[in-house]
């Protein structure tokens, strides 16, 4: 059988450094003039789409599906320019982890994100990363995390000419969003202790593997690399 990697993005393959953060706060500020203080707001793990409905939420701001295309376009042009002058960076392990599902006759992998895809292209594109997921599910295709999953083992099936069994996939991330989604269709997850949740707090989720960094040699055995 043939083993598959989904992957979450931030925090996971890159950190942005605070530059997906600014771009929020400043396509908010510029469409619903208000100013966003990310921390009474829960979005780690949500989907690009979700985000701006939890801002709209908290700010009593009445929905308007066109205002919210436009801050989300407006957001993705954000993460462009704050990019360059965040520090943003591979997470440690990630670049040989990629390279080596990348050449391995048993692995395939792809992106199970709430980035939009616009979004995800420009967090992983300046780091050589884009053209290792050859598909994905992304924010476009559902509101809500728990949809994606589904949506990302069709195109990889559609992608690659055959059913994955679902012992055989692997959600990669570093939040309880992704250990749900790997729970949500049947999945294993890894979960990578490198955003903001404890490995305490991760572990509470019951991820199939917990770890905190992926150069540990526990992560490589788990992925069978």
């Amino acid at each position: 059988m043939t083993a598959l990697l989904l992957w979450d993005i931030d925090e996971t393959l890159v950190t942005t450094a605070g530059a997906g953060e600014r771009a929020i706060v400043r396509s908010a500020r510029k469409h619903w003039s208000v100013e966003v203080d990310l921390s009474l707001i829960p979005y780690a793990g949500c989907t690009d789409r979700r985000i701006g409905h939890l801002i709209r939420k908290h700010f009593g701001i009445a929905q308007d599906e066109s205002t919210l295309r436009a801050y989300l376009d407006d957001f993705v042009n954000f993460v462009s320019e704050e990019l360059p002058v965040s520090g943003s960076r591979i997470l440690p392990g990630i670049s040989e982890v990629v390279e080596a599902v990348r050449t391995s006759p048993d692995h395939q992998q792809g992106l199970l994100t709430g980035n939009l895809r616009a979004s995800a292209e420009a967090k992983l594109a300046p780091f050589g990363l884009w053209d290792y997921f050859p598909f994905g599910a992304f924010a476009e295709d559902a509101i809500e995390r728990l949809d994606l999953g589904p949506i990302a083992l069709a195109r990889a099936s559609q992608y690659y000419g055959f059913t994955f069994a679902r012992e055989e996939v692997t959600v990669i991330g570093d939040t309880p969003h992704d250990v749900a989604c790997a729970h949500a269709i049947g999945a294993q997850s890894l979960a990578v202790a490198s955003g903001r949740f404890t490995p305490e707090e991760l572990a509470g989720c019951e991820p199939t593997c917990l770890v905190s960094s992926l150069e540990e040699s526990a992560a490589l055995s788990f992925l069978s690399l």
